[in-house]
């Protein structure tokens, strides 16, 4: 296997004719933030728990209005999380298994573009549908929760060779293999589009939701509360060389309009076993979509690179 530059810029001509996700805001958007400025005021401590009741309540759940080969092949099994029954997808039957863990309002079957160069190179792949996710049970999720179904989810296949991520839950699988069990080892993670910073992550609420102070503060401490650490301890440089990965690929495109590219170059600088892979001009979910890509990875986890 070559050793690679630090630093690796994806050469790829694919365009991608279908419209871009739109990013606006909700209608409602104007009104929460009145509600929390004006009773926020008079009711901090509701107001917060009433914030970070939608910080952890998805939107919307991702569905498929048409099916393809890849979707109707696909084992379907399932892993009791808690209370709460996970909705899990399994193709192939090599030795070596990845896992496939998704971001926020989307779902497992959602990554299946990368299932056919996964298969290809010999590997079980399985995916699933987070909590409050696709088909899997629940209204809400967070954090920590998603990543003690990240951790159920390997404890029941048997653990995994790699584990390829997308956004949240990139962020969701650093903090299983951080701080929820050290001992899982990983031989490739693949972090695509990945926030780097939970403290950005909360600032952003607080300045979407349009959050007082008071509110702010109260906030802060439930999600502390239920992360079991300050913000500022899930944000150190420490967090991502406690994983026993032995290699990591961060991929982040230049133009992501939702999580900065600086987060990618903030975990690249962090993280000693990583490179970082750099697209341009395919924003947060298109990047998933391109062939070039996805060979690229298939590479890297299939160590042709």
């Amino acid at each position: 296997m070559e050793t690679l530059a630090k630093h690796q810029i994806l050469e790829s001509t694919w365009i991608d004719s279908s419209p871009m996700r739109p990013s606006k805001p909700p209608a409602i958007l104007p009104l929460v933030r009145f509600g929390f400025q004006t009773i926020g005021r008079l009711m901090p401590g509701r107001a917060a728990k009433i914030a970070f009741g939608m910080f952890t309540t998805p939107l919307s759940r991702a569905k498929h209005y048409v099916t393809d080969p890849i979707l109707e092949s696909a084992r379907i099994f399932e892993v009791l999380y808690g209370k709460r029954i996970l909705k899990c997808y399994e193709w192939g039957s090599g030795e070596k298994t990845i896992l496939l863990v998704h971001g926020w309002e989307s779902r497992g079957t959602a990554m299946r573009s990368l299932v056919p160069v996964l298969l290809e190179r010999g590997f079980r792949v399985v995916a699933f549908d987070g909590p409050a996710h696709g088909n899997s049970e629940g209204k809400q999720t967070n954090l920590v929760h998603f990543a003690g179904a990240v951790r159920a989810v390997l404890n029941q296949i048997g653990g995994a060779y790699g584990i390829i991520t997308h956004s949240f839950g990139g962020a969701a699988t650093s903090y299983a293999l951080s701080w929820l069990d050290t001992n899982i080892h990983i031989e490739k993670l693949v972090l695509i589009a990945v926030p780097a910073s939970i403290k950005r992550i909360y600032e952003s609420t607080v300045s979407t939701l349009g959050l007082p102070p008071s509110v702010a503060r109260r906030f802060r401490k439930i999600m502390e509360t239920v992360m079991g650490k300050s913000i500022e301890t899930i944000d150190s440089p420490k967090t991502f060389n406690q994983m026993s990965v032995s290699q990591g690929l961060i991929v982040h495109d230049r133009q992501d309009p939702i999580v900065s590219f600086r987060s990618a170059e903030e975990v690249a600088d962090k993280w000693d076993a990583a490179i970082l892979l750099e697209t341009k001009g395919y924003g947060h979910f298109r990047l998933m979509k391109n062939p070039d890509l996805i060979e690229w990875i298939g590479r890297f986890v299939g160590e042709d690179l």
